[in-house]
């Protein structure tokens, strides 16, 4: 006999309406007409036959400015001083 396993809880698949209901809504617990997606624009619209036609006019632009000579570097180095300079105090300065 092994006692030192895991024991897995028990959760039913009969659970309360009350619980049911804080539970996150998912395709799989809606109604027939439910559709979630991912939160995506359409950039085409589907055909008869299935297939998909991508209307440019609706297709994602990015806007990405000139960064030429731009100084500053996309990341901060974990040494920077979480405190802004207008508020850090230094020695023997009085408030």
């Amino acid at each position: 006999q092994h006692h030192n396993q895991q024991q897995n809880r028990f959760i039913s698949k009969y659970i309360s309406k009350s619980a049911k209901k804080r539970l996150p809504l998912t395709t799989k617990r809606a109604g027939k007409g439910y559709y979630k997606g991912n939160g995506a624009t359409k950039e085409g619209r589907l055909t008869s036959k299935g297939k998909f036609i991508v209307d440019h006019k609706r297709r994602l632009e990015l806007m990405v400015p000139d960064l030429e000579g731009f100084q500053l570097k996309p990341y901060i180095a974990s040494t920077a001083s979480k405190v802004p300079p207008e508020i850090r105090r230094r020695p023997g300065q009085v408030l």
